[in-house]
């Protein structure tokens, strides 16, 4: 029997009060499915910083791609801009690419050649392009649509306006201006006196010779790392989390434009999601990841990123799977 059928057969106050029952369960249903539309990652849930499609992670539901990279470098019909480039010279180890990649600027291109291999799905403009060479491998299917060209355009919103706010943050008390590690040293991050919430305000974060930096904080607080000029992780070092915080929980966003270093090699480690974005003038930084053993598990998000000789790049988990 329908539901108008169920209502006829009712006594007024009855039929008033299935109604009333029945338009109670649909609010509460378009309630929940305003608040699944947020993250659920501690950048989110401490700072309120939303990446929306540039970020897709934690998110409830798990119906949305998670990004291994996400890219927002564009060009123009006359000449396009290879915004993704994986590449594996002679000699060298094939790069790797775990998890699903988007390019969501105009006319934006992915080079693949040698042995690298993508092995997750790729979302793109209409626009945009894939060059292909040598025993290079795209494992996944492209996704490219009217709809998924909007989404991408409102990723692309959403990143800047989180680069933005997160770059206003006060740093909290005592943390340091730089952080500039050589010869195998080691340092630890802890934000459990500071209620799960802690900020840096660097000028440059540089990590060498071995050296490990670790970020320590319960399950859902979260770090926000503003990096003004220099980033660069290399010789081996590594950047870890530990307390059960997630590469979800952590945001390194570095802001300044393309005359600084930005660059992950030398066998290093990184942990978190990195997000460059430069708001003023000199251009946006590209993005490099190599060495055999270099590994990256979050997201990387930037204008460009290349990767190259034997370098791994591993998608974020599902916030349930973390």
């Amino acid at each position: 029997m329908g539901d108008l059928q169920k209502l006829a057969t009712m006594t007024p106050f009855s039929a008033l009060a299935s109604w009333k029952k029945s338009s109670l369960l649909l609010f509460l249903f378009a309630l929940c499915s305003v608040f699944s539309a947020h993250a659920t990652d501690g950048i989110y849930t401490q700072f309120g910083l939303d990446l929306g499609y540039a970020g897709r992670i934690g998110y409830m539901g798990g119906t949305t791609p998670h990004w291994a990279i996400f890219t927002y470098g564009a060009g123009t019909a006359s000449s396009p801009f290879t915004a993704l480039d994986i590449s594996a010279p002679p000699g060298t180890l094939f790069p790797q690419i775990d998890g699903n990649i988007a390019m969501a600027g105009v006319y934006s291109n992915l080079t693949i050649s040698g042995r690298g291999s993508i092995n997750g799905d790729r979302y793109e403009q209409t626009t945009s392009t894939e060059t292909v060479s040598g025993n290079a491998v795209l494992a996944g299917t492209r996704h490219s649509s009217a709809s998924i060209n909007s989404q991408l355009n409102g990723g692309i919103t959403s990143l800047k306006n989180v680069s933005n706010s997160a770059a206003l943050l006060s740093p909290t008390a005592g943390s340091p201006s730089t952080i500039n590690m050589g010869g195998g040293t080691n340092a630890i991050f802890d934000n459990t006196a500071f209620g799960g919430k802690y900020v840096m305000r660097l000028t440059d974060l540089v990590l060498s010779g071995g050296s490990t930096l670790t970020l320590n904080g319960a399950a859902g607080t979260a770090f926000v790392l503003n990096i003004s000029r220099n980033f660069n992780i290399g010789g081996a070092s590594r950047i870890l989390l530990s307390g059960g915080l997630t590469p979800s929980d952590v945001l390194f966003n570095v802001r300044g434009n393309s005359g600084a270093q930005f660059e992950i090699t030398g066998d290093s480690i990184f942990n978190g999601t990195l997000l460059a974005y430069n708001s003023g003038s000199g251009g946006q930084r590209t993005l490099s990841i190599s060495g055999h053993n270099t590994m990256t598990n979050g997201e990387l998000i930037a204008n460009k990123v290349v990767v190259s000789s034997g370098a791994k790049v591993k998608h974020p988990k599902k916030k349930s799977e973390e």
